[in-house]
């Protein structure tokens, strides 16, 4: 059970047990109001009784509540996830993936600078989307874009990001990569998305992805550093698709081109 359920579930305990040891002092004034004191067997046998009554039924009070408080976590959860979620690909929608990257590089994040660490933004296109709907249909679409999604959650480690923009547009935020780490990431995701095929098979069609990104150190925006990878990606699209373009936030270079093209200006930057 999660760390937050249990300190719910115990916090909710022991307002119960307040609230019962209230209505116990409740019991205890209104006895000897009504017998005048407690010296009476009949005034100590209806307050023990009652006392007992009392506590006994507060049992069964606190474990429904405790059963509803799980199910109505359980449940925020599964709103949460709904609501966070891209209904075909389930990676972040776009609202989600915007605030966790803001959360985490943002100028308003919790972060100190001592503990800045290098992250990348990647944002990948799928190419020739369009004709891919008009040939196969729809269907086929959805088909790629999950497959897609799917190839990225894989290829990235738990703590990294992955959302769909809107259309055919993803993104990942890299965490702890650098310019050099980065640029193998998003070339290992290219040559993955590569080897996918979609549509019948007599019209079986390979995907591809152009990839444009931004590498930094340092609290930004998540307006500034998608404006730069939206640009890379446009170079990377220009240039003749199925490529990547990166650049470093502050040196500004960048790198574009498929697989051999990359090695070899990676070598010479």
């Amino acid at each position: 059970m999660p760390i937050q359920t249990l300190e719910s579930l115990r916090m909710l305990c022991l307002e119960l047990l307040g609230l019962t040891l209230t209505m116990a002092g409740v019991v205890v004034i209104a006895t000897y109001w009504y017998f005048g004191s407690f010296a009476l067997p009949a005034a100590q046998g209806a307050l023990g009784f009652t006392l007992l009554m009392l506590f006994v039924s507060a049992l069964p009070l606190q474990l429904y509540a405790a059963t509803r408080i799980v199910a109505l976590r359980r449940r925020n959860k599964q709103l949460f996830h709904i609501a966070t979620r891209d209904g075909l690909t389930k990676v972040l929608n776009r609202a989600a993936f915007q605030k966790s990257v803001e959360l985490r590089i943002g100028p308003d994040s919790r972060r100190r600078a001592e503990d800045d660490v290098p992250h990348t933004l990647l944002v990948l296109d799928a190419d020739h989307f369009k004709r891919i709907n008009d040939r196969l249909g729809h269907g086929t679409g959805d088909e790629a874009l999950s497959l897609i999604a799917a190839t990225l959650r894989m290829n990235v480690r738990k703590d990294d990001l992955v959302g769909r923009l809107g259309g055919e547009e993803f993104a990942v935020l890299l965490r702890n990569a650098g310019y050099e780490e980065a640029m193998i990431v998003a070339e290992r995701l290219r040559s993955r998305i590569n080897m996918l095929e979609v549509g019948p098979r007599h019209q079986r069609t390979r995907l591809s992805v152009s990839l444009g990104g931004i590498s930094f150190k340092t609290k930004v925006s998540f307006e500034a550093v998608y404006k730069i990878a939206d640009t890379n990606l446009y170079k990377a699209k220009t240039s003749g698709r199925n490529r990547v373009t990166l650049s470093q936030l502050g040196t500004l270079r960048s790198v574009g081109g498929t697989h051999h093209q990359i090695e070899a200006k990676a070598r010479r930057a």
